[in-house]
């Protein structure tokens, strides 16, 4: 079955939508798809993020979305005759999905997390955690929507699956700073100095981040007077950065779902306006801690902090909860549900609903490796 999906990066729009795209990719390739991923050079160039990760690519016309028309034009001209069409991007929907099913006999899947506008397509898939995604979602889907929704369904990289998880200590002996891949408001910068000057911690700090960060010159330089910090750059995978390190500070988005599969200690900072919905309903059923104040100051980052730190069983508590909450197999679920017929579309299992504040339990994945 050959397969296209749209998706873009930028340092604004970050790189969570193609990297979720990418495993989505890979979880097809594995269950024998042919695919081919759809992207717009802005300002980034992801040719060596895709290629690494053995995912076919082409490139439309360069510069931002001008228009869904537009934009679902170059994507029908550039890509090859599709029998699924895949599209994870904000800035197109309803028209861009009626068009792309006009010229094509595709049935079409939309990735979404916001909610903000229809979308004309057999399948939606929403990631991230709701009390109830049929209501987030009523009036801008139609009836014979599948809709994929959870944590049950994130769309994680395989190396998740069977990756080693985070062992809780008594002590924090070091801790990993991941605020996204190009991390626009330099909050890694921030946390950094949070830590060191406002908490005065003094063990080891690892700053995952990527070339794509604008604020990577200011990162080195701090990094460069502190002999205990240290930069990685543009990793695969960060399953190891976050089973390695006793504590988390890191930005809402995909990395969520990624922390919580391996079980890591999370302090969460909210850096957009989307990531608020997902992240408090996560703080109170027990799955991380969340530091909402805005704007974002060391103060803050330092007392919530101190908190976690000091308090093992309560990071021993959010690592036991956020490991049931994510098995790192979605993308194989989501997979699955895209190349099976209509007929079977019945098999695929559903998640289990999460009591507000009661450990989180899905079905067991037996079946879908």
């Amino acid at each position: 079955m050959n397969i296209a999906i749209r998706a873009d990066a930028s340092a604004a729009i970050g790189l969570g939508h193609l990297k979720r795209c990418l495993s989505l990719a890979q979880a097809l390739r594995a269950q024998g798809a042919a695919v081919t991923l759809a992207w717009r050079e802005i300002d980034l160039d992801c040719a060596p993020l895709i290629e690494a990760a053995g995912v076919s690519s082409v490139r439309i016309a360069a510069g931002r979305v001008s228009g869904e028309l537009i934009d679902v034009r170059d994507f029908l001209a550039a890509v090859p005759a599709a029998e699924r069409i895949v599209v994870d991007h904000y800035a197109l929907g309803e028209r861009w999905h009626r068009v792309a099913r006009g010229h094509s006999d595709a049935k079409l899947a939309a990735i979404d997390d916001i909610a903000d506008r229809e979308l004309a397509v057999d399948w939606l898939i929403d990631p991230n955690f709701s009390a109830d995604p049929a209501a987030k979602f009523a009036g801008l889907i139609g009836p014979d929507t599948q809709l994929l929704a959870g944590p049950h369904y994130a769309l994680l990289a395989p190396a998740y699956a069977a990756a080693p998880r985070c062992v809780v200590h008594e002590a924090v002996r070091s801790i990993g700073i991941f605020m996204g891949g190009t991390d626009a408001a330099n909050a890694s910068l921030l946390a950094l100095r949070a830590l060191r000057g406002r908490l005065g911690f003094r063990g080891a700090i690892e700053i995952a981040t990527t070339s794509g960060n604008p604020n990577l010159a200011a990162l080195r330089e701090a990094a460069a007077c502190d002999t205990d910090t240290r930069i990685t750059l543009d990793q695969g995978d960060l399953a190891a950065f976050f089973a390695r390190h006793d504590l988390q500070l890191g930005a809402g988005g995909g990395a969520t779902w990624e922390r919580c599969c391996i079980g890591a200690p999370t302090l969460a900072v909210i850096v957009a306006d989307n990531q608020r919905p997902v992240l408090l309903p996560l703080q109170t059923m027990g799955v991380l801690r969340v530091l909402a104040e805005e704007p974002l100051d060391e103060a803050a980052i330092a007392a919530a902090a101190r908190e976690l730190i000091e308090h093992p069983a309560l990071r021993r508590s959010l690592s036991e909860r956020s490991r049931a909450l994510v098995d790192g197999r979605g993308a194989q679920r989501v997979a699955t549900a895209l190349l099976a017929s209509r007929a079977e579309r019945r098999a695929v299992p559903k998640p289990a609903r999460i009591p507000s504040g009661d450990r989180p339990m899905y079905p067991s994945a037996e079946g879908l490796s």
